[in-house]
């Protein structure tokens, strides 16, 4: 199991469960433009989601060979009676140990900065448009309905790019 993705109950987990009670999802339609303009918020980061991507790999090959070494701990180590190789498998444990905790904070620190970014950009340009929008707008639309559906459209955008680190 990847580190850190072991909580799929967390931010993530939530999102998507909201996803599959919601049946209107189920039933709409992704238009052609969307994909376009998903990647037109991720351009700017593709720098940090490579790195992310980078990061995301090495933890997981780190929790493959947790498994492997453990194996070969009991099968070459116990069962053949070397304890230098019992010893060495054992410190190997517990470097990955520590390689996989820098590894793990670095992927949160990554999955932050590009979800704070995002979620900073969509508001400036979300806010920007409703500036934009006419009076009329305003007199038949429910002001606190609009900023908490703003709200959550902005935090799911976010989600979607960085929560699979949660």
């Amino acid at each position: 199991m990847i580190s850190g993705m072991g909580n799929m109950g967390g931010q993530f987990g939530s999102f998507m469960r909201s996803l599959r009670r919601d049946q209107s999802v189920a039933s709409s339609k992704i238009t052609k433009g969307t994909g376009k303009r998903m990647l037109k918020y991720a351009k700017p980061f593709k720098i940090l989601l490579g790195i992310f991507f980078v990061v995301i790999v090495v933890d997981a090959l780190i929790n493959v060979a947790n498994p492997l070494i453990y194996r070969e701990i009991i099968n070459t180590g116990i069962l053949k009676k070397k304890t230098g190789i019992i010893i060495f498998l054992a410190f190997l444990i517990g470097v990955l140990a520590i390689f996989d905790a820098i590894i793990s904070l670095i992927q949160r620190y990554v999955s932050a900065k590009i979800g704070e970014n995002l979620i900073y950009k969509l508001r400036s340009e979300v806010y920007a448009h409703i500036q934009k929008m006419p009076v009329a707008f305003f007199t038949r639309t429910q002001t606190g309905a609009l900023v908490s559906r703003l709200d959550s459209d902005v935090l799911g955008a976010q989600q979607a790019f960085t929560n699979i680190s949660s």
